[in-house]
């Protein structure tokens, strides 16, 4: 989550809120590259997982920014 300096975060996430997630393998080869190669959304992890990253965001935001990809929205 990308947010600029402030308080009250979670009123502040909005659709067009920057979100990075990765999923990559716990290996001294994941070093080697380049860590952009691993970005996922938020859904992809929260399905690797089981977890619900978001869950203090209104659903109807989650939706938008968990689908995306780090710099893409999928409304």
């Amino acid at each position: 989550m990308v947010l600029p300096v402030g308080s009250d975060d979670v009123t502040r996430i909005n659709t067009q809120t920057r979100v990075i997630a990765v999923w990559m393998p716990n290996t001294n080869a994941t070093g080697e590259g380049v860590w952009g190669s691993y970005r996922v959304s938020v859904d992809e992890v929260e399905r690797q997982t089981g977890y619900d990253l978001l869950s203090n965001v209104p659903e109807s935001v989650q939706r938008v920014i968990e689908a995306g990809s780090d710099g893409t929205r999928i409304q």
